[in-house]
């Protein structure tokens, strides 16, 4: 258990550093992640349970902690007062995927992340998140 943790961890390491290079513009603000761990089962494993998607603050995720949002159920979900750099990991079941929209009520969706998947980055240009089977 402690390799994985300390992968995981580099890993994490790898992608923020990868992420802070990336230009700051909306199409190019998170980046996916499609070899992450699933940052929900560091440690405890019940901090995303599947069928969820999740929101961490900041771009590594060390530790057990609680996401800052869980969602589980499919439709959009505005954000309020989000900025800076957060961790969205899809954690849906059935091929279900989580987008990121530019709009208000899931409209103008730029990112979309798969099941088993993160994105890592920036969430201010974004103000709503939309879950879709």
């Amino acid at each position: 258990m402690r390799s994985r943790v300390t992968v995981t961890v580099a890993v994490a390491i790898a992608v923020a550093l990868l992420a802070s290079l990336m230009p700051a513009s909306p199409a190019g603000a998170m980046y996916i992640d499609d070899s992450a761990g699933d940052p929900g089962e560091i440690g405890s494993g019940l901090m995303c349970l599947p069928g969820y998607a999740c929101i961490w603050e900041g771009l590594i995720v060390v530790g057990s902690p609680i996401p800052e949002h869980r969602y589980d159920n499919y439709g959009s979900y505005n954000f309020v007062n989000e900025y800076g750099n957060h961790v969205v990991y899809n954690k849906q079941t059935g091929g279900a995927r989580v987008l990121l929209c530019l709009g208000c009520n899931g409209t103008n969706c730029t990112v979309t992340i798969h099941p088993g998947h993160a994105a890592h980055g920036s969430l201010t240009p974004y103000n709503s998140i939309k879950l879709v089977p």
